[in-house]
């Protein structure tokens, strides 16, 4: 297995998306979030709100609004020039619109009706990949997207083209990468994963689980790591495609996915090994490693219940 990236496809989209369409009915004037004043909000106001929480994915309680300015625009798109995109030459009266979050600024730009608004800047690639995240995370544990939230996003170099995270049978070039760590929460559960500086390389960070198979009178060579939050890889040297994956969500039923979620909780790291003894002909290992948080260990029969657990997520994988 080379290497494992998620290729982010939806960056392109969301670097080139247009203003949300405009309701039939306007929307409230008096819109519940944050503001500089205690004035009601404007329709303007409204759908410049509106396109930035959309394309955040953030509730606009999560968004505060700084200051709005009369502009006169000079063309059709606002101001906002784009890439193949041509804009109508006549004046557009509109306004110049700051939110705030996080601390950070973002300014929209809009006609005088709300029909178009467009984000000018404060937009970049951090931003993008943080909301694609959000919403991976949310598909692969079948959760609501609302429930998932940034605890930290932080600029680091990786030591090597894996960004830091040791997988099995994975080979990693040994090369300053630069990148970020972002660490997002759900239901007070932490899942961190590490990106590349362009968003272009995703690789999940927590592990949860490790399973291998190998030799016996089979020949086998098996392999499957979890993360926590979600993704699940195997490998598979007499199978093709030799490596696949999946997500929790596509593979388990919700009981095996809370039992494996009651194993994290309730065990701490352990290595568990029903290998045959060495020197055994036709020996074969069979180990699995589980990354709990807990402090409790397995007894015997908990054991043979997790390495059912992964041989029976291994054979869905590649079913």
């Amino acid at each position: 297995m080379k290497k494992l990236t998620f290729t982010c496809m939806l960056l392109i989209f969301f670097l080139t998306a247009c203003a949300p369409p405009t309701p039939a009915e306007p929307p409230s004037l008096v819109f519940e979030l944050p503001t500089r004043d205690a004035s009601p909000m404007t329709p303007a106001q409204v759908a410049a709100l509106t396109h930035l929480s959309v394309t955040l994915k953030l509730p606009a309680d999560k968004i505060t609004l700084v200051s709005t300015e009369s502009v006169t625009w000079s063309d059709g798109c606002l101001g906002v020039q784009k890439t193949g995109v041509m804009c109508t030459q006549a004046l557009v009266e509109g306004y110049r619109i700051i939110f705030e979050v996080g601390g950070k600024e973002y300014e929209l730009h809009t006609n005088e009706t709300g029909s178009s608004a467009v984000i000018a800047s404060g937009l970049d690639v951090s931003d993008l990949v943080e909301t694609a995240l959000m919403e991976q995370l949310a598909g692969n544990l079948g959760l609501d997207v609302d429930t998932v939230s940034i605890v930290s996003s932080e600029p680091v170099e990786f030591s090597d083209t894996c960004l830091g995270v040791a997988m099995q049978d994975v080979m990693c070039a040994d090369a300053i990468t630069p990148g970020r760590i972002i660490v997002l929460e759900s239901d007070g559960v932490r899942y961190e994963y590490h990106t590349s500086e362009d968003g272009m390389q995703i690789q999940p960070a927590t592990l949860a689980l490790t399973w291998k198979r190998e030799g016996g009178i089979a020949g086998f060579c098996d392999s499957l790591t979890v993360f926590l939050s979600g993704e699940v890889y195997g490998n598979q040297c007499k199978s093709q495609p030799n490596e696949t994956m999946g997500t929790f969500a596509t593979l388990l039923p919700t009981a095996e996915k809370d039992q494996f979620n009651e194993w994290i909780a309730e065990y701490g790291s352990v290595t568990l090994d029903e290998s045959d003894p060495k020197g055994a002909a036709d020996g074969m290992t069979n180990v699995v490693v589980l990354y709990g948080d807990g402090k409790g260990k397995p007894g015997k029969p908990i054991e043979g219940e997790m390495f059912a657990w992964a041989q029976g997520l291994f054979q869905k994988l590649y079913e």
